[in-house]
């Protein structure tokens, strides 16, 4: 049941799995059936993910370790002003599972700013859908003209992209209409940026005149709720966790909620991956290939699709309007563990990978499976069982499968598993008869050929 804004992860909730107050044990140490149902409900895959070793990140502890030395790395680095307040140095990491990293000033509060705009536009693709939202909005890259583009192309004559302050007017006024008004707390900030909203009003004006927006439309309305959104407050936490929503195809780990279409999720990380960083958008994806957002407040809220989601907040900006040092982090992070979408053995992906491969490999999913070995993935790469997609497909008796892997991907039937079965011991336990037929004739051959 997929619902709207108000799903998304706020400050001070929905911080992890482990809220819920309850009296886990009896004096003498037990726990009766009724109190672990309740402590289960709802966790039981991600318990099973803990059980089975099959989280993205397998070794959560030494990501710790390494993301924390990186982390501490940074904060001595020296700032670019003198008489700069370095003190201020925090970072979180969500990954698609839930798992969670804290270090620093994760929990002090800034202000979302601009990283609300690809929220925005996130909404507004999920309830009207992009073939919409794209009559009012370009999909070009960030340009320091905050303006309608001139630029020769499909979208000439409306504001180039939704991550600049034209394009976060129009998604705001789109928005406008199909989502019900919310109160916030940061009230006082609030009043505070709409005295400073001049600008915003002026652009709006512009726009008008230039017939940009939806009719019909309320100005006024429409830069509330831009600034509303603007001035929420959040922490290094929170942000990790929508990144994480975002990473997970709409799907917030944390809540199990729906929160966005998945086509919406990808088409706003499109946008930030092009646009997000400024007039340092191209470098950074030169470098990083990961979407990524900024704001003036020094917050950095990145996304590696399938792996994670992470914020990271220091106020000292530069030269681009970027946190320097969130941005560094961001960068060495990804080269530290081969985030990068070009690189070839990526840690995470890859068990990943073998996780979906093993279990196309369970439901005998040859369709699939085909997909993997034509991508270049290693479909006979062994789980932490050292069990491959042949062991599995040979214990369910897919014979369609284990010919496949056998005739065209070069499988070994002679690996054992951790228990030291092979692939035909695995098929004669089950009573599989036509798998055990044939992979008695490729063991044969092997066993001639050592």
């Amino acid at each position: 049941d997929r619902r709207g804004p108000q799903s998304w992860p706020r400050p001070e909730s929905g911080q992890g799995h482990s809220k819920r107050k309850l009296k886990l044990k009896d004096s003498d140490g037990s726990v009766d059936r009724s109190t672990f149902q309740r402590c289960v409900t709802g966790f039981v895959s991600f318990i099973l993910k803990a059980l089975q070793g099959r989280f993205v990140i397998p070794d959560f502890s030494l990501f710790t370790e390494e993301t924390q030395k990186l982390f501490l790395k940074c904060k001595q680095l020296s700032p670019l002003k003198e008489r700069c307040d370095t003190a201020k140095w925090g970072v979180s990491v969500c990954t698609v599972d839930g798992q969670r990293l804290s270090v620093g000033d994760f929990a002090e509060p800034c202000v979302l700013g601009e990283i609300s705009w690809p929220v925005l536009y996130a909404l507004a693709v999920d309830q009207l859908g992009p073939d919409y939202v794209h009559r009012y909005v370009g999909v070009e890259e960030f340009s320091k003209f905050h303006n309608i583009s001139t630029s020769p192309s499909l979208y000439a004559g409306l504001p180039h992209s939704p991550l600049v302050e034209t394009g976060a007017i129009i998604c705001s006024s789109l928005l406008q209409v199909c989502v019900c008004e919310e109160k916030y707390e940061s009230v006082c900030l609030y009043q505070s940026l709409r005295k400073d909203s001049i600008r915003l009003h002026a652009l709006s004006f512009y726009l008008q005149e230039k017939k940009c927006f939806p009719d019909p439309v309320d100005i006024s309305a429409t830069l509330d709720l831009l600034l509303q959104c603007s001035s929420t407050e959040v922490t290094c936490e929170s942000g990790a966790a929508v990144a994480a929503t975002l990473a997970n195809g709409g799907l917030c780990p944390l809540s199990a909620d729906q929160v966005l279409l998945p086509s919406a999720a990808r088409s706003t990380l499109s946008m930030m991956q092009v646009a997000g960083m400024n007039d340092y958008s191209r470098i950074f994806h030169f470098k990083t290939s990961v979407p990524a957002k900024s704001s003036a407040s020094g917050a950095v809220m990145i996304v590696v699709p399938g792996v994670l989601g992470l914020m990271a907040w220091s106020p000292e900006l530069d030269s681009f309007g970027n946190s320097w040092r969130a941005v560094h982090f961001c960068e060495e992070l990804v080269s530290t563990f081969q985030l990068h979408s070009f690189d070839i053995r990526t840690p995470f992906r890859q068990g990943y990978q073998i996780m979906n491969i093993l279990l196309a490999a369970f439901r005998g999913d040859l369709q699939s499976l085909r997909r993997y070995f034509l991508s270049g993935a290693d479909v006979n790469a062994v789980d932490y069982d050292g069990r491959s997609a042949l062991h599995v497909a040979a214990s369910e008796g897919h014979l369609e499968l284990v010919r496949f892997l056998m005739e065209n991907t070069g499988a070994r039937c002679l690996v054992k598993d951790r228990w030291g079965n092979t692939a035909l011991q695995e098929a004669m336990r089950f009573n599989h008869k036509s798998v055990v037929q044939l992979l008695k004739k490729y063991t044969d051959r092997d066993e001639t050929s050592q």
